[in-house]
């Protein structure tokens, strides 16, 4: 695939006007996924955090400032519509893990190793990827909202659901022409972000008056697993849109 030349001197505002799309995208979805899937321990730790794979890419489209803007400040507002949550814990959950973690950090991660988000992907290798990726992720949010309905499976579901998710990626990547080293680092980029991210809610939810492994258990898997699944499906959006968002000037990498 050709990679588009990208203008230095095109209009910045491209991208201030895209971050601030992304931001509104963030906070209605992310009302509603708070919505649906808030752990029991506190409002507003979504178990399954759709938004991460949006934030992924703000972060990398746009560049860290305006993606910790779009992906933290767009968070925030999701906790406000949801369930009216502005404190010192809301801040820690929402701005600080969703902002710095989510989006700020793949942000430099990306240009630091020059990974080329788009992966050298072909469109057709693509459309396949998304289509296994789509199975798979349909498992795996399957298992990993079970202990909401059933109590007694508690964190192993959410460890059955890592299990499957990392024995499905060499599923996903097969027989796909894609830059794989690039790809894997970037996967292995995801895991470290959420986890990051999930210890920095975990943080949230021991503020907000839980032991520290009730945090971690009780929210902090279920998070990880939320944000994995969804920067998992941020990386193959990413693969998919970032050479019309190059020709449209929203992204310089």
């Amino acid at each position: 695939m050709e990679r588009t030349k990208v203008n230095p001197n095109r209009d910045e505002s491209m991208k201030t006007y895209g971050a601030i799309v992304f931001a509104v995208l963030i906070a209605v979805i992310g009302a509603f996924m708070m919505t649906l899937t808030s752990s029991p321990q506190m409002k507003g730790a979504a178990m399954l955090w759709i938004p991460a794979a949006l934030q992924l890419i703000a972060g990398v489209w746009f560049g860290p400032t305006r993606g910790l803007l779009a992906g933290g400040l767009g968070a925030y507002a999701a906790g406000i519509i949801a369930y009216g949550g502005w404190g010192l814990v809301d801040i820690i959950m929402n701005p600080i893990a969703g902002g710095i973690a989510n989006a700020w950090l793949p942000a430099i991660l990306f240009s630091w190793f020059k990974i080329n988000p788009d992966f050298g992907a072909e469109t057709k290798a693509i459309k396949t990827a998304v289509i296994r990726i789509s199975i798979v992720l349909l498992f795996v949010i399957g298992i990993g909202i079970l202990p909401l309905f059933i109590s007694n499976i508690g964190v192993w579901a959410y460890v059955i659901a890592i299990f499957v998710l990392l024995v499905g990626m060499p599923f996903i990547l097969w027989n796909i022409k894609i830059n794989k080293g690039d790809f894997l680092l970037a996967a292995l980029f995801c895991v470290i972000i959420s986890a990051i991210s999930a210890v920095i809610g975990s943080l949230g939810v021991k503020i907000g008056g839980n032991t520290w492994e009730g945090a971690l258990l009780g929210t902090g898997l279920g998070w990880f697993l939320g944000d994995t699944v969804s920067c998992f499906l941020g990386l193959y959006m990413l693969a998919y849109f970032t050479e019309r968002a190059r020709k449209m000037g929203l992204c310089s990498l």
